[in-house]
């Protein structure tokens, strides 16, 4: 399955889940793959566990979810598929971990990680060389919610 594809599939999946449970939007802005590369903004459908989102940023775009395992605990585990121009502009895929400093369910600053891969062009950004290298990567990501 392409990476497009997935994301595709996990906005499909948050609309589903819009009209079976309770929840509030929540929007983030930030640096990182989860944010839709260099600086993006995330909007978010939030449960009291659960936050489903897409992102949008200068250089791509991407889609995910994250869960906590316990009622506002600053700890999010969950994961990010999308596209961006400087390093996986064919598509990438990250386990994601974020630390909430206010909580889960608080506005505040977020932190978090992740590891998994990137596909990229062998030219680069400004070559198309047809051949598309898959490789590991670790994220870092840094954002704000409102």
């Amino acid at each position: 399955m392409k990476v497009s594809t997935l994301a595709l599939s996990l906005i499909s999946l948050s609309l589903v889940s819009l009209s079976s449970s309770a929840g509030e939007y929540e929007t983030t802005v930030g640096l990182g793959h989860e944010y839709g590369g260099v600086l993006g903004a995330q909007l978010a459908y939030k449960t009291q566990d659960s936050k489903y989102y897409a992102s949008a940023g200068l250089i791509g775009f991407s889609a995910g979810l994250q869960t906590t395992f316990s009622e506002n605990s600053k700890h999010a585990f969950g994961f990010v598929a999308g596209k961006e121009e400087f390093h996986g502009e064919d598509g990438f895929f990250f386990v994601t971990y974020d630390y909430h400093l206010d909580g889960f369910s608080n506005n505040g600053f977020v932190i978090g990680t992740g590891i998994g891969i990137t596909r990229e062009d062998e030219g680069g950004l400004f070559a198309d060389l047809g051949e598309t290298v898959t490789s590991t990567a670790v994220t870092l990501n840094i954002g704000y919610k409102f």
